[in-house]
């Protein structure tokens, strides 16, 4: 019998979760809901909190293997009797006392093992995670600059070998002209990332999963202590005012390391989606794309687009492009031709200037910020929608 001090809830019968199934239920305690995941083990019962440790992720929704369920979120696992990790010293989740009586399923909001997160990540992904936040809170709270200097950031994205058969690269050529350009012109500060020197992990594509399952920093990043895309999202974020992607045309698209390394960037986009959150501030983007063959306004399209997405503003003459043509089959010459074209060096010394001057409008007057808190309310904005109309 199930006395009333007990503090026992009743939650449903015992046929209505099957065996090696789950199902979710909502009590209180005190005035506190608590989301619980109920595991039937062979017609044993197991209430544990349904909310990962990690990353709050639904365990009932979780692969079940004996008596160790797996978030279905990023992998971190928990046995279902315990709310204890599989692994000695790991995190855990809250365990509740489950009664049965009269084929019915009763559980106590008071848990009987209480959950800890003990873990840690890696230091280099909690310096990237601080450095982080404190940048978003100096761009929410400082005042309008009056600072000129500049900080360009050229992300080269060609996939040539450099140890087996080294060649030149016209992409990453022109990207370094313009970077000098930049140091001599405004004395800026330069820095170049080689993509294919970076040792980072595809896209698993966790916000396929749950828009919520895509965090920032990117848990691949949390997960492999190796994942240099961590160097990328410190430049680009936090440490440039502008951002110069070269890339070459293969196959009427950009380089398939520069597809590697932003769909590895959609964990910046999403924190708009999922938590209104902007991580980036008063940063211009310009681009440079080369081929031996058209197809460079797609391309542009493709980089604009995604850029402007995760925040990038753009000045005069965002992109530069350089192709010789259908017929150029020879590529081998493409890199003599392109640093011979004036023109060419021309149109990327406009790119640059587009870009530096741009960069200092936006951040001498803070601009994301004044966007940013000049943003009605959604309620607000579709109530208003809704009377002009």
């Amino acid at each position: 019998m199930i006395r009333s001090e007990d503090n026992f809830q009743y939650l449903c019968s015992v046929d209505e979760i099957p065996p090696s199934r789950s199902k979710v239920f909502s009590i209180e305690n005190h005035g506190n809901k608590l989301e619980l995941a109920v595991f039937n083990l062979a017609g044993n019962f197991y209430a544990i909190s349904n909310v990962c440790a990690h990353q709050r992720g639904p365990l009932s929704e979780g692969s079940l293997d004996g008596d160790i369920v797996t978030c279905p979120w990023h992998g971190w696992k928990y046995s279902v009797k315990t709310g204890k990790s599989h692994h000695e010293g790991g995190d855990s989740v809250s365990s509740f006392p489950v009664k049965i009586l009269d084929g019915r399923i009763y559980v106590s909001p008071v848990p009987e093992r209480v959950g800890k997160r003990t873990s840690k990540p890696h230091e280099a992904y909690q310096k990237l995670d601080s450095a982080v936040r404190q940048h978003l809170e100096n761009m929410n709270s400082s005042p309008l600059l009056t600072d000129t200097s500049v900080r360009v950031l050229g992300i080269s994205t060609t996939n040539m070998n450099d140890d087996k058969t080294p060649r030149t690269s016209t992409s990453e050529t022109a990207l370094q002209f313009a970077l000098d350009y930049a140091k001599k012109r405004y004395s800026a500060e330069t820095v170049m990332l080689k993509l294919r020197q970076l040792n980072f992990r595809h896209c698993e594509g966790y916000y396929s999963k749950n828009s919520k399952a895509c965090i920032f920093p990117c848990s691949i990043s949390e997960m492999d202590q190796e994942d240099q895309m961590i160097q990328v999202y410190y430049r680009v974020i936090v440490w440039a005012d502008v951002v110069i992607v070269s890339t070459p045309i293969r196959w009427g698209n950009a380089s398939s390391l520069y597809y590697q390394m932003v769909q590895r960037m959609n964990c910046v986009q999403n924190q708009i989606v999922t938590h209104d959150n902007y991580l980036i501030r008063d940063k211009v983007g310009a681009f440079i794309i080369t081929g031996g063959q058209d197809n460079v306004q797609h391309v542009a399209g493709e980089l604009l687009s995604f850029w402007s997405q995760m925040g990038f503003v753009f000045g005069k003459f965002p992109f530069v492009g350089w192709s010789r043509g259908w017929y150029a089959e020879d590529t081998e010459n493409n890199v003599s031709a392109s640093t011979a074209s004036e023109k060419f060096k021309h149109d990327i010394i406009n790119t640059v200037n587009g870009a530096v001057e741009m960069s200092r409008l936006v951040k001498a007057n803070r601009y994301d910020r004044r966007v940013l808190e000049s943003r009605p309310a959604m309620q607000d904005s579709v109530q208003s929608h809704s009377e002009a109309s």
